[in-house]
């Protein structure tokens, strides 16, 4: 039997899983975006491939892991296996949202996305204190 308290913060991880989750998809567009305007002309090929893969990889980590975690959490009282992807994928985001302000604190997305992380993370670890 779930109390409310779990509901809520299970109801909150799923929610804030889910931004992150299209934060993700936003970030992969903003990648095509300084392609079309031809901004990144000025750099070599070789660093022109890796700041594009970087940069896709980056959204699809948070594509995957935000529903990922929405998905599971649900899930985690029935499936004991799931309680233990869920802390490595809550602190894989966590660690992806600090490194994000850490190296573009001069982003409001960087801020965001790490925020969100955070509070995964806390929401999770709460969660999984109260079982």
């Amino acid at each position: 039997m779930q109390t409310k308290e779990t509901k809520t913060i299970m109801k909150s991880i799923r929610t804030l899983s889910i931004l992150v989750a299209l934060m993700g998809v936003v970030h992969i567009i903003a990648t095509f975006s300084p392609l079309i305007g031809g901004k990144l002309a000025c750099i070599d090929t070789g660093t022109y491939w890796a700041m594009i893969y970087m940069s896709l990889m980056c959204g699809l980590l948070l594509i995957v892991l935000g529903w990922y975690v929405a998905w599971a959490i649900g899930k985690t009282a029935e499936h004991q296996i799931l309680k233990r992807t869920t802390l490595i994928a809550t602190t894989t985001l966590l660690v992806d949202g600090v490194l994000a302000v850490i190296f573009m604190s001069h982003n409001p997305f960087a801020w965001t996305i790490g925020v969100m992380c955070v509070a995964i993370f806390i929401l999770n670890t709460i969660h999984n204190a109260n079982k």
